[in-house]
This record gives structure tokens, sequence and C-alpha cells, in this order.
């Protein structure tokens, strides 16, 4: 029995959020090993509402807490984190840290550079479809991002509200995956929010998601 404590870890944030990485997490380690297996790691939990209200981009006060918090996590040993939070990367970006991050924005972007797939449909919160900071950091690299009609993100934006609240019906659940097929008979759509992600198509070539991304680096 192995007595080392695990080097993955995990920043618990929103309950909903934190609880599908975990199932995911433990659903792919299980397949990949023996029938009993639970991935190894270490969840630091922080109560949400200390980060939540300042996202996505008061930085003077988001930049503090989270370099707080991931040096209490390097001391736990852990050396590989997921941060089940999109918005929060931008602060990342700007953080230094000894610790690896599974890095949402540059794993999509290298993803899709991969993949061979120069444009895509962007299905976020209504801030991340329409701030500059995936723009910047994707289109660096000549991949092209379109957004949804007006109507059809202020809908996408409403139904992860009501996921965030676990308020979400199975009409909202099918009229949302119906925007997906809808955008992905012309472009690959990249889901970048972690409730839209609980609702999203899984290995399909139109769809792809960052949370999958993060969780895939996560296990290697």
């Amino acid at each position: 029995m192995k007595s080392q404590l695990p080097s993955r870890g995990i920043l618990g944030l929103g309950s909903n959020s934190t609880q599908y990485y975990l199932q995911r997490i433990h659903q792919k380690y299980k397949e990949r090993n023996q029938e009993f297996s639970t991935c190894p790691l270490i969840l630091y939990q922080i109560d949400f509402q200390e980060i939540n209200p300042y996202l996505p981009a008061q930085f003077s006060i988001l930049k503090p807490t989270l370099k707080n918090y991931l040096n209490q996590i390097s001391q736990l040993g852990i050396s590989k984190l997921l941060i089940p939070n999109i918005t929060l990367h931008e602060t990342l970006d700007q953080i230094e840290s000894p610790l690896e991050i599974c890095h949402a924005v540059d794993l999509a972007t290298k993803y899709l550079l991969e993949s061979g797939i120069s444009k895509i449909t962007l299905f976020g919160t209504l801030h991340t479809m329409n701030s500059d900071y995936l723009k910047r950091k994707i289109s660096a690299k000549n991949i092209e991002i379109v957004l949804p009609e007006e109507e059809d993100q202020q809908a996408i934006d409403y139904f992860r509200k009501q996921v965030y609240n676990g308020k979400a019906t199975t009409f909202q659940i099918d009229q949302f995956q119906k925007l997906i097929k809808k955008y992905g008979e012309k472009n690959t759509v990249l889901i970048a929010c972690t409730e839209l992600s609980m609702f999203a198509f899984k290995n399909e070539k139109h769809c792809v998601d960052m949370a999958e991304l993060q969780i895939e680096d996560f296990l290697k």
C-alpha cells in the first residue's frame, strides 16, 4: 500500500462544479484501472464566496487571495493542480506559482492546433463570450473565434445560471444541447464554462469541452 500522499490536487470552489470534476475524474480513473480504483488526490476546499463576488476581473483582490491559496496548497505536497473554474485562469496567468496548473485555455488551444481546427464557436458565460481574454489567447494562434447570436448568448448564460443553482430542467438541457448541434453544423463548439460542461456532448467531434481537457491532463 502506498503511504505517500498524492501529488495531484483540486481547488474546491462552487459545490456543483467541483463535484462534477470529482465525479468525472474518478469515473475515468476507474475505467483505466482496476474495478474499485479511485483517483488519489487532495481536495483543498475553500469558501467560494471569498472569490466569486470579485470575478471576473477584480484582480487587486483576486490575485493575492488566489496566491495565498496556491502557497498553502503547495505546502501540502501537491505539485499538479486542477481549478474547476474557467474564469479564474485569467487571474492565474498573472501569478507565479511552482504548481503545474491544468490550464483550461492553454490545453484547449493546444488541442485545437493539434486537431487542425482553425475556427470555433465559443460557448461560455456572457462575460467569457465577450471578453478579450479568450479571444487574445486563442486568436494569437491563428484560431478564429465566432460567437453565438445575441439571443442565443443570453439563453446560454441563463442556462448556466440555472445549472449553477441546481434548477436546470430537462427541457432547458435539451434546448442547450440543440444549440450545440445548431452551431456545431458550421464550426467546432468550444465549451468554456464548467456548468455548461455538465450537459455538453462527450466524445463528439463538433464539441470540445475545456473541462474534459483539464481532466485528461490531470490524469496524466
